[in-house]
């Protein structure tokens, strides 16, 4: 090597921070490097800015690391916690396991940290509530285990939080109630336990809020009807008992409310009639009584209507035949009776409708063979009189 090759050499060497350096390395080392599906400049004596995946600030020190789906296997060493000025950490869709390792909670400045769809397993470490400036914490997809840390509500710029699909058990912690900034909190397909904080009412900027598939407990709070900017929640798949408040009328911005497959009593409140953006309302598998109220024909931009698989009684309203977007009615495996409305014909998106398995009574209303994008029907177990109309054509044979 000559001269000059030997002092360019030199000078990039001396430019690449020793600390940074060998946090990287290590991460290559431990995570399989040289399988990654991309690699380029890893353990050369190039500027880290060179290297794939890696970003630097102005004085050279690594501030981001980017290698979502890149094939890493192996675990993360506790090494990446020397990389003091990192605001941005990403290695979703690899093949991770081991745990989290602790010391990653002093990374001061880190605004995002991505390890969903990984292996991981073992706890969150408490740690990461040291991370001030953390506005993202994606941990989803994984098999991590115990409990969620209450110092993740010290958290006071987190934004998102997703520990979707993992093995966590134990209560929420009353303290994310605390997250002001918060704006996605899913914590769906977990073994969580216990009942829901009324303290997740106060976050007010939360407009995305998933329960679903744990073993929840008690009560829905009445105080989740002041989450105003709130237009997903889910609920459902739980063990939840009692009434469905009256509250969650006041969710002026919802589009979705699912509180299916719960144990959930008492009549549907006629306060969800107020919901002017709803898309989906699914209130099916629970032990709901009484009627239908006819409130919820005011839904103008309602798409599912899902109330089967409960206890309601009464007639079928014919206010229903006004949600014209409506593309799928459920209202079978209940105890309705009446006729079924000839309004109900009028629904031009229409493509499921199940009314089976209930007591309703009189003739098959020939209007509903103008439903021309129904794909099933469902009369079947009620007390249906009288001859399958003409107009329903192909559909009496759905």
């Amino acid at each position: 090597m000559g001269d000059a090759a030997s002092k360019l050499a030199a000078w990039l060497t001396d430019t690449i921070p020793p600390s940074d350096r060998a946090a990287l390395m290590a991460l290559y080392r431990s995570t399989g490097g040289e399988s990654w599906s991309k690699r380029d400049n890893w353990g050369s004596d190039a500027p880290l800015c060179d290297w794939w995946g890696v970003g630097v600030n102005d004085g050279g020190l690594v501030e981001s690391l980017d290698l979502e789906n890149n094939n890493l296997t192996g675990s993360i060493p506790p090494k990446l916690g020397r990389l003091t000025d990192l605001m941005f950490l990403n290695l979703e869709g690899n093949n991770l396991t081991g745990t989290i390792p602790p010391e990653l909670g002093r990374l001061s400045n880190l605004g995002g940290l991505g390890l969903g769809n990984n292996d991981l397993t073992g706890s969150i470490p408490p740690e990461l509530g040291r991370l001030s400036s953390l506005k993202v914490l994606r941990l989803f997809d994984n098999r991590l285990t115990g409990t969620i840390p209450s110092e993740l509500g010290g958290l006071a710029d987190l934004e998102l939080l997703c520990l979707r699909n993992n093995d966590l058990t134990s209560t929420i912690p009353r303290e994310l109630g605390g997250l002001a900034a918060l704006g996605l909190l899913d914590l769906g397909s977990n073994q969580l336990t216990g009942s829901i904080p009324g303290e997740l009412g106060g976050l007010a900027n939360l407009w995305w809020l998933d329960l679903s598939d744990n073993d929840l407990t008690g009560a829905i709070p009445g105080e989740l009807g002041g989450l105003a900017n709130l237009w997903w929640l889910d609920l459902s798949d739980n063990d939840l008992t009692g009434a469905i408040p009256g509250e969650l009328g006041g969710l002026a911005n919802l589009k979705l409310l699912d509180l299916g497959s719960n144990q959930l009593t008492g009549s549907i409140p006629v306060e969800l009639g107020r919901l002017a953006n709803l898309e989906r309302l699914r209130l099916s598998d629970n032990d709901l009584t009484g009627a239908i109220p006819v409130e919820l024909g005011g839904l103008a931009n309602l798409e599912w209507l899902w109330l089967g698989r409960n206890q309601l009684t009464g007639s079928i309203p014919v206010e229903l035949g006004r949600l014209a977007n409506l593309e799928r009615l459920r209202l079978s495996d209940n105890n309705l009776t009446g006729a079924i409305p000839r309004e109900l014909g009028g629904l031009a998106n229409l493509e499921w409708l199940w009314l089976g398995r209930n007591q309703l009574t009189g003739s098959i209303p020939g209007e509903l063979g103008g439903l021309a994008n129904l794909k099933q029907l469902d009369l079947r177990n009620n007390d249906l009189k009288g001859p399958i109309p003409s107009e329903l054509g192909d559909l009496a044979k759905l």
